[in-house]
């Protein structure tokens, strides 16, 4: 058995283009995955955007708050002074005293008030008037409000200041030096990029390595399967020791069809050589015949003799051949269709007034119990052929006595029933009575012509017609055939029973 490891086809397209089920299996489980840690990876960014966002915003708010709570008067008016001006972030632009520049104006926009830091500024760099934009109100995932004085970054926010009647008084502006947050957003988004990517790297690896475990019985399957031809239909598939329920069903399922498929070798092997033997063994007696009438000038007596004898063998050669074309045409036809009905009442009572003659000749007596219509779905001819071979053998295997033969309806099912008295069969000739050219090797039997046909051109078509055959039958006791076909649609009430 080939290993696994020999398989490197299992990793690559096939000849024919196709991806392999180990790289469909790594493409679409990775992209799956890649798509679901995108989006992770997206959604924990966002919310680390809103989150230091809100931070940062919060601080100002705070902040602001406190400084309104100082500069407006229980009688609502405005007073700037009244603010802790001398505070330290307030004096100072070091990181170490953690700034805020703020600034207080009236309600037409002059300037009241402003911390000693800005004053650190350049003249004239810091903005000397409220900025129209408002981070109030702004929702968690928009942007710091944000200006550059000089090369520091600040990100602010301005606040409208109202007394309780809502006359505006003035307005506060408040701004701090901006923690860098754009770039701690760019070194997040960059890590959790880059732990995605190392992340579904390893989990394609893990996929690869777990599909490859998994396919690789499938693989030891497929090596021995290979190796299968058809002088060793024999062989049959190992189960590998780690393959899964499925795989084991699948090389479960695999035995199976080969053992139909040696079943059926065998048959079709049986059946040539048994058609060469039927073939073979009429042809070399007209030979024989016809060298010996050729062997010296005879006369008209012997010559019409030996055409005779030449005539039944060709009639036996044809009726062969064409069971063996009929055989065929069943083999790769389909069902007939069920709105073709067919009376077997009428074939039998047909057919079995066509055989009186010949049952007379030979002493016995033919008795028909018919009950009609005994409509079926099916083909007439076909059924027809089922008919007479059954009253042929009934007649060629039944020296002295009677035969019978009945067709009655029961339960949606029309049941033909053909019962002689002839020489009967035993277990093992009835097993083998339907196999295509058997022929019983009793005494009884010997030199009774036929084809080894007829029961298995009969048990096909009935199987064809969806229906069964059963025999019944003891050496020396009699045939009993039982064909039971499914009633066609639609079919009309049962008549009364008609003997003949």
């Amino acid at each position: 058995m080939t290993p696994a490891s020999s398989t490197p086809h299992s990793e690559a397209p096939s000849a024919d283009g196709r991806a392999t089920f180990r790289r469909r299996l790594v493409v679409a489980t990775g992209g799956a995955l890649a798509l679901a840690l995108t989006a992770l990876a997206g959604l924990i960014w966002l919310g680390a955007y809103a989150w230091f966002n809100h931070n940062a915003r919060h601080v100002l708010r705070s902040e602001t708050e406190g400084v309104l709570a100082q500069i407006v008067t229980p009688a609502g008016t405005l007073n700037a002074d009244g603010y802790a001006w001398n505070e330290p972030h307030h004096r100072f632009r070091g990181r170490h005293v953690d700034p805020f520049f703020l600034q207080v104006f009236d309600d037409r926009g002059h300037l009241l008030r402003a911390s000693d830091n800005i004053d650190i500024f350049r003249e004239d760099a810091y903005p000397a008037r409220p900025l129209a934009a408002t981070t109030q109100n702004d929702e968690l995932y928009d942007p710091l409000r944000t200006f550059r004085v000089e090369n520091t970054k600040l990100y602010y926010t301005t606040r409208p200041i109202y007394n309780d009647a809502g006359e505006q008084l003035g307005t506060v502006q408040l701004a701090r030096p901006e923690p860098g947050l754009a770039t701690l957003h760019q070194q997040l988004a960059l890590f959790l990029g880059g732990g995605v990517l190392v992340v579904l790297g390893g989990l394609g690896a893990l996929i690869w390595w777990v599909a490859g475990r998994v396919l690789r019985p499938l693989e030891t399957i497929t090596a021995s399967t290979r190796t299968i031809a058809p002088d060793r239909l024999g062989q049959r598939i190992a189960v590998p020791d780690e393959a899964d329920r499925e795989t084991a069903q699948l090389a479960a399922t695999l035995n199976t069809l080969l053992e139909r498929i040696e079943a059926s070798f065998e048959e079709m092997r049986r059946f040539t050589a048994s058609a060469a033997h039927e073939l073979k063994t009429p042809l070399t007696v007209l030979q024989g015949h016809v060298d010996v009438a050729l062997r010296r000038p005879r006369d008209a007596g012997d010559y019409q003799e030996t055409l005779r004898l030449v005539r039944r063998k060709i009639d036996h050669l044809i009726a062969m051949v064409a069971g063996l074309l009929t055989l065929a045409r069943l083999d790769q036809s389909d069902p007939p269709r069920p709105d073709e009905q067919v009376d077997v009442a009428r074939l039998v009572r047909a057919e079995a007034q066509s055989f009186r003659e010949a049952a007379t000749e030979q002493g016995l007596t033919v008795h028909t119990e018919v009950s009609g219509p005994a409509p079926v779905g099916g083909q007439a001819e076909m059924l027809r052929e089922v008919v007479v071979n059954l009253l042929d053998n009934a007649v060629k295997y039944t020296p002295e006595g009677r035969i019978e033969v009945a067709v009655h309806r029961t339960e949606g099912t029309v049941v033909l029933t053909v019962k002689d008295t002839g020489v009967g069969m035993d277990a093992e000739e009835r097993a083998q009575a339907t196999d295509r050219f058997y022929r019983a090797t009793s005494v009884n039997t010997t030199g009774i012509e036929g084809t080894g046909l007829g029961l298995s051109l009969v048990e096909q078509i009935v199987r064809w017609h969806g229906g069964a055959l059963d025999i019944a039958s003891a050496p020396g006791q009699g045939t009993t055939v039982t064909v039971r076909l499914p009633e066609a649609a639609n079919a009309p009430s049962e008549a009364p029973t008609v003997p003949a």
